[in-house]
């Protein structure tokens, strides 16, 4: 690897236990020649378990789903990738869409934020899983745990990280066209197609990769009929500039823009679905823009650095239809924003190896500026005794809000003995948000628009900390302990946002955290087995609560509790014989508000995976039998949730690389299929949202998606 000076040799040398010293390496950038670092797509999946290249503790639990494990089980969404990492369970909402819950919190709750390519994805909570198409990644880390010391806000239960496909090229000799390809993908589930067509070229110091996606799908199938309103289509494109003026600098500009449209057949935002409630989002936009920068510095003080500066706008119209027996209401609203600009710069600093052993200092900077418009909506409303239909005109149903925040971090790994790794630490973030007066002054009484005022330019500051040690006893065997805390700024969203159901809250308190980790790691030359025990305490804790104003009835956010989550987390993968691999997953979680003693609502007691996967090297095919299952959820909120019921669904994946079985011809092609719900099972996630305000159905809450069978043809140059 150019560039690396003997002090980053060093501190890869003491790698073995310690997963931020391996991070420290495989971020610097490297040149990588056409053809290497690609691993078969069709093969076994060994037993080591990918190692993370986001920016992490060395004691936080992750989870990496690289670009063969998400061929192999060819999934129609982000949502369907992330659903099999341990500590998340998924809120489906339509055939595409919804929200994952991170240790027993939603992402719509600002709690578990997402990330692309390491920068923050920031401006739609609700939908920002709908924007990957899983033919344009190429790897999705989740970290779980607190990871605001890092990451800053709303990491209060860790992040979701996408990084999209970035196949290896050497930017300089001659110019020329170095990768590109195609895949076509099928699913009886929803008579859905997908596809994704990509190209690259390199030389001369440059290298460019561009790439379209589309997908298109009907309402699914479940064992109780179509959800209707969950059908889906979606058309994405992408640009990569790259410029490379030496082998251990680059430079890179990338483009992305997204349009979707779609339906919530249930879920958050969709309860309690057809036929009472539709809701679509018609379209669904974003476009995106980075410029980032990558180099190494050898025998420098700060030997790596990273920075980036990106600008991301969204544009969504939301139709909702709601029936009742005497009326229909058709309610659509412009959400026109934010835009949203931020950056983030950090160094690496391996310090020379001493006495005291090695010390590595990872430190930097970020932060973003928000501007989120007011949303204006327009409504009718037909009454079905007349037929009398009363509109009212588009207007302004929201103030004009921003919100800033930087941040400052610094983390050091020390390793004063070899069986013995310890880090420390610690972020400063300052937050300003600010809003409009306007509507809220004309809908609220004079001494309530006075308490608006005198919080409409809020500037708070907040610490976070975080320290943790890793005692290698064997070389096979790693104790980890950490306790780190945690905050969650509000939202302006939560702070101002009204409509005809809530009324603003400015004087909302930044919610906090402090988690307790411990647990082991075991690392065998053919297996790897990871456990981890949390406990994770919340104070000031916001929660949408109903209040009475003005002699009605709205709903308001507010601090009303202290919570406890606790749990254990496990993954393992074991290659048996060198055709035959046992990989697996299991997670449970127990929530509760400590105030009530009352379960926290959407919380999966016990879920888990558990695959078996027949590969004899060389092959040319490979074959993987999955179940995934989860217990009965019976410990609820009811006031806000139904119990669930337990389940066990198979699945089968067959992937056959066609080159090599048919003809040399056909080069680089893979054939991918699967049958993914064998026996039609009819099962809800334990995290789906319900309204307990009307009966249970095939909506409320939503089924998901019966018998499917999957086909996938991929091929790359």
């Amino acid at each position: 690897m150019a560039g690396l000076s003997a002090s980053a040799l060093a501190i890869g040398w003491l790698s073995g236990g310690s997963a931020l010293a391996q991070t420290a390496v495989q971020q610097l950038p490297t040149v990588e020649v056409e053809g290497e670092g690609q691993s078969p797509a069709v093969g076994p999946i060994g037993g080591k378990m990918p190692a993370p290249k986001t920016l992490h503790q060395p004691t936080q639990s992750i989870t990496v789903i690289d670009r063969k494990e998400i061929e192999t089980t060819n999934p129609t969404s982000l949502l369907d990738i992330l659903q099999d990492v341990p500590g998340v369970s998924i809120a489906r909402a339509g055939g595409i869409g919804g929200q994952i819950y991170l240790r027993g919190f939603s992402s719509n709750n600002w709690r578990s934020p997402m990330y692309v390519d390491g920068d923050r994805f920031r401006g739609r909570n609700t939908l920002q899983l709908n924007y990957f198409a899983p033919e344009e990644l190429e790897r999705v880390e989740v970290i779980r745990g607190p990871a605001s010391v890092i990451y800053g806000s709303e990491a209060m239960t860790g992040l979701v990280n996408v990084i999209t496909r970035r196949p290896p090229v050497d930017p300089f000799g001659p110019w020329r066209i170095t990768h590109g390809g195609f895949s076509a993908g099928f699913s009886s589930v929803d008579k859905g197609f997908s596809t994704y067509e990509w190209a690259q070229a390199a030389g001369q110091g440059f290298d460019v990769l561009g790439g379209v996606s589309y997908r298109k799908g009907g309402n699914y199938d479940t064992p109780s009929g179509p959800a209707l309103n969950s059908d889906y289509e979606s058309v994405g494109g992408n640009l990569r500039v790259g410029w490379s003026p030496t082998r251990n600098q680059r430079f890179e500009l990338a483009l992305r823009s997204y349009w979707e449209e779609d339906g919530r057949a249930g879920g958050v935002g969709g309860a309690p679905g057809w036929p009472t409630r539709t809701v679509r989002q018609q379209p669904n936009q974003v476009q995106m823009a980075k410029l980032s920068y990558a180099g190494d510095f050898t025998d420098q003080l700060v030997q790596h650095v990273e920075a980036s500066f990106y600008a991301n706008y969204y544009d969504t119209k939301l139709a909702t239809v709601s029936t009742s027996s005497t009326t229909i209401t058709q309610q659509v609203s412009h959400v026109s924003g934010p835009l949203v600009i931020g950056g983030r710069a950090q160094g690496v600093i391996p310090w020379e190896p001493g006495p005291w052993g090695l010390l590595k200092t990872t430190f930097g900077v970020d932060g973003f500026q928000e501007w989120r418009p007011g949303s204006t909506a327009w409504s009718s409303t037909t009454r079905l005794s007349t037929g009398v239909v009363t509109y009212s005109p588009e207007t302004q149903s929201g103030p004009d809000s921003t919100q800033a925040n930087a941040g400052a971090f610094m983390l050091h790994e020390w390793t004063p003995l070899n069986l013995l790794t310890l880090s420390a630490g610690g972020r400063f973030d300052w937050f300003n948000t600010t809003s409009e007066l306007y509507p809220l002054s004309s809908t609220i009484k004079p001494a309530a628009v006075a308490a608006l005022r005198a919080n409409s330019d809020v500037t708070e500051t907040a610490p976070t900390g975080s320290i943790g040690a890793t005692i290698h006893v064997t070389p096979i065997l790693d104790l980890l302990a950490t306790v780190g805390t945690s905050y969650r700024y509000p939202t302006n969203s939560e702070l101002f946002a009204i409509s005809s159901t809530s009324i603003p809250n400015p004087e909302l308190k930044p919610e906090e955290g402090v988690t307790w980790e411990g647990g082991f790691r075991l690392n065998f030359a053919n297996a790897t087995f990871k456990a981890t025990a949390f406990e994770s305490r919340y104070r000031n804790f916001l929660q949408s609560v109903y209040v009475t104003y003005d002699g009605s009835t709205f709903t308001q956010t507010q601090n009303v509790a202290n919570a406890t989550v606790q749990g254990v987390e496990a993954e393992w993968r074991w290659q048996v014989t060198p055709a035959f691999n046992l990989s697996g997953n299991v997670a449970q979680l127990r929530a509760t508000n400590t105030d009530t003693d009352a379960p926290l609502p959407y919380i999966a007691p016990w879920k888990g995976r558990v695959a078996v996967q027949y590969a004899p090297p060389g092959a040319g095919y490979s074959v993987m039998a999955a179940v995934d299952w989860a217990a009965a959820k019976t410990r609820i909120d009811a006031s806000q949730e139904y119990p669930t019921g337990a389940y066990a669904v198979p699945s089968l994946y067959a992937s056959f690389d066609l080159g090599r079985l048919i003809s040399r011809d056909l080069g680089d092609t893979k054939l991918h299929l699967g049958l993914q719900n064998i026996f039609d099972t009819s099962y809800v996630s334990a995290s789906t949202y319900a309204t307990r305000s009307y009966a249970e159905s095939m909506y409320n809450p939503l089924l998901e998606p019966g018998r499917n069978f999957t086909a996938r043809l991929v091929h790359s140059f």
